[in-house]
């Protein structure tokens, strides 16, 4: 790592289901191409090993293995969602820990598909400090991630469960939602988008496209705006933390 690149913003990078960081990395090859003078990028592994996510083959089938933030026997109820937010927590602070890096270090969370979900969890913490998803015996009050100032969710997931973990508390942190019209997961990057984030706090940007990321020059502009313009006011303005 350079000089120059030790001290730019830091992007945690979380990739979808079925996926790998290595995969992700080649997805968002021109995004980081845009952005390399403003930010540095971070990929880690989720932790369960997985079958070939949507849209990864035929064009990554050698490009195993496969990874999922969530186990293979989560459902939708809240202890579930609660226990593999703790576990997705424990293991990105095992990552990190590897690569020599604090949680509040991360500037920024960006997520693809499963990954906004663990990216949410994150800013969730950020915002609220403590946050006891939807369980007593789960408390991430230790878990500094105050460094978080924005979040990019593109190509977004959720589900009933996950926003019932939330409480009822939307996030207020600045986003950007990126949605591919031919998605065939749209309603559930929807879903993510107005259930469990403020409208005023997050900008969405659609293309013609489908569970992806847009490789366009001009959808691409649009988005490297935006996370250029979140950086801006994000350095600026001091969110509130709330229980």
């Amino acid at each position: 790592m350079s000089r120059i690149s030790s001290f730019l913003p830091t992007i945690l990078c979380l990739h979808g289901t079925g996926t790998s960081a290595s995969i992700f990395e080649a997805q968002t090859r021109n995004l980081r191409a845009a952005l390399r003078s403003q930010f540095k990028f971070i990929f880690i592994d989720a932790p369960h090993l997985s079958e070939p996510g949507p849209g990864v083959v035929p064009a990554y089938v050698d490009s195993g293995p496969f990874y999922s933030w969530f186990s293979p026997t989560t459902n939708d109820s809240l202890e579930s969602v609660a226990r593999e937010f703790t576990n997705c927590n424990e293991h990105i602070k095992k990552s990190l820990a590897k690569l020599d890096i604090e949680p509040s270090g991360i500037t920024a969370a960006m997520g693809f598909s499963q990954g906004t979900i663990v990216a949410s969890m994150l800013l969730g913490q950020a915002q609220y400090h403590s946050v006891e998803w939807a369980s007593t015996d789960v408390d991430l009050a230790d878990v500094p991630w105050a460094g978080l100032r924005f979040g990019v969710l593109l190509s977004g997931s959720c589900s009933d469960g996950v926003v019932t973990a939330f409480m009822g508390k939307k996030l207020q942190l600045p986003c950007v939602h990126l949605h591919g019209l031919q998605d065939p997961f749209l309603e559930h990057a929807r879903m993510l988008h107005t259930k469990i984030y403020h409208a005023t706090s997050s900008d969405v940007v659609e293309f013609d496209g489908g569970h992806n990321i847009p490789g366009s020059k001009a959808d691409l502009d649009r988005l490297v705006a935006l996370i250029r313009g979140l950086n801006r006011k994000s350095k600026t303005q001091a969110w509130v933390k709330r229980r």
